[in-house]
């Protein structure tokens, strides 16, 4: 019997491994004499004869966590790599290039007085899916500047945690060049971010720009502080369908000073939410300069914007939400119970969004321009030149002979992934109801971005098919 199929290596010839089931299987039930489809061999199971037997113990016996980079690692899993924690106080300037290892700084920074700490090219090789963890960063700061330049540029499923950062630091700057400039699928989280500070800067330049998926999360970003800059300019400009959270944006700070320029230009189906954005501020100026200009499609939540402010807090938005295709936008409590001379404007508000305004405040609002059409003059020919770019889209008419389109990059730019072998997949508890089990043994921490991916891969598992797949999800499943 004829077992092996086309493929130089012992491997694909040896009739035990998985990838020789897969062509038996198709020889069996598919009887023609085409070629078996290059992508169905890709995406089976790489692992050895031996490695399957090894690892198919591991998992009948529970013990599959004890080797897990190993299993991950040949079988071509998605894997977080375990970081480890660090009891270090980084006490002197510190000057990074071309870092790549998972890394907990725990207390990094804290309590410095002036200095300079310089990330240079930080996680920036697409297939090290780079996992970093700052603990403390900055905290009780005084004068002290933290840069980080090109920091997970170019990167696959980038993850990052900046726990406290610059929390209760008094002047200073914290500057982030180019970060996560076209990275895949990335997971940024700031928590406590430059939280209680007083007088200090912090600017976003060239943020997520030309990213694909993944979310932002920024949680009480610039809360209690005093006289705080924060500057975000190119935010995830061209970025395809990314999620963005501001959770106590600026929150009873006194006299901040908050600018987004350049907020989402030409992003693809864009989520941006912001709760309790201002909420309570003393004084300061809230500035939204060409936000979603020329993006396609997209939603916007702003609850709790700018609500009961004191002493005149200013509050502008200039060409906002000037997409190319319909859009949604929310605020709800919008400078609601404000004190004082405040001012809130819109100049330029885009013609194709549908907005819902609930409990705004009557008075100290204005709007001009409102729902107007987008213009060159307004956004920029440059904008407008870039927003088609060269073999993403054609015209019918081209369609003929002799005519040369441009041909876009589609190469799979994803980590080479693959399916489990059955006699592995039947002894792991891949089931949402025993998600717990499932996070044991793959070392997935609770409220992680990884627990999120897993639930969600299950409950679209799970899901009902519909009639016309069912058949091919039953073959899949065969297999």
């Amino acid at each position: 019997m004829q077992v092996a199929y086309g493929g130089g290596n012992s491997q694909d010839q040896n009739p035990f491994t998985p990838k020789a089931y897969v062509s038996r299987y198709w020889d069996r039930h598919v009887r023609n004499t085409f070629p078996k489809p290059s992508f169905l061999l890709s995406k089976a199971s790489p692992l050895t004869a031996a490695d399957t037997a090894s690892f198919t113990n591991l998992a009948a016996t529970n013990t599959l966590s004890t080797r897990l980079p190993e299993f991950c690692s040949a079988a071509h899993l998605l894997y977080f790599p375990e970081v480890r924690p660090s009891f270090q106080k980084h006490t002197k300037d510190k000057n990074f290039q071309f870092y790549q290892d998972a890394q907990n700084f725990t207390n990094y920074g804290t309590s410095r007085p002036s200095g300079t700490d310089s990330f240079k090219n930080y996680a920036t090789t697409f297939f090290s899916r780079p996992m970093n963890d700052f603990r403390r960063y900055s905290r009780r700061s005084a004068s002290h500047v933290d840069r980080f330049h090109n920091y997970g540029k170019d990167t696959n499923d980038i993850y990052e945690n900046f726990n406290t950062y610059g929390t209760s630091a008094t002047g200073g700057t914290g500057e982030f060049k180019h970060y996560a400039t076209r990275a895949n699928f990335p997971e940024l989280q700031f928590t406590s971010y430059s939280d209680s500070s007083g007088g200090r800067t912090q600017s976003f330049s060239s943020y997520s720009k030309d990213g694909n998926s993944g979310g932002q999360n920024f949680t009480s970003y610039g809360k209690n502080s005093a006289g705080a800059g924060n500057e975000f300019s190119s935010y995830g400009t061209k970025a395809n369908v990314v999620v963005s959270s501001f959770v106590n944006y600026g929150s009873k700070g006194t006299g901040p000073n908050d600018t987004f320029t350049n907020y989402g230009v030409l992003m693809n189906v864009p989520e941006e939410t912001f709760h309790s954005y201002a909420d309570g501020t003393v004084g300061g100026s809230e500035s939204f300069s060409n936000y979603r200009v020329q993006a396609n499609v997209g939603d916007d939540s702003f609850q709790s914007y700018a609500k009961s402010t004191k002493e005149g807090t200013q509050v502008n938005f200039n060409n906002y939400g000037i997409s190319a295709n319909p859009s949604s936008d929310t605020f709800q409590g919008y400078a609601e119970g404000a004190e004082g001379d405040h001012k809130v404007g819109f100049i330029g508000y885009g013609v194709n969004t549908n907005s819902n305004f609930k409990d705004y405040a009557k008075e100290g609002v204005s709007f001009a321009s409102y729902n107007t059409s987008s213009s060159s003059s307004t956004i920029g020919g440059s904008l407008n030149e870039r927003w088609v770019e060269p073999g993403k889209f054609f015209r019918e008419s081209m369609l003929k002979k002799g005519t040369v389109m441009a041909m876009p990059d589609i190469r799979d730019k994803m980590p080479q992934r693959s399916f489990l072998p059955r006699s592995i997949l039947v002894k792991l508890s891949f089931s949402s109801s025993k998600i717990e089990e499932l996070k044991s043994v793959f070392k997935v921490s609770d409220n992680s971005s990884m627990e999120k991916m897993m639930i969600e891969s299950l409950g679209e598992c799970e899901r009902a098919p519909v009639s016309e797949r069912s058949n091919v999800v039953w073959g899949m499943s065969r297999i």
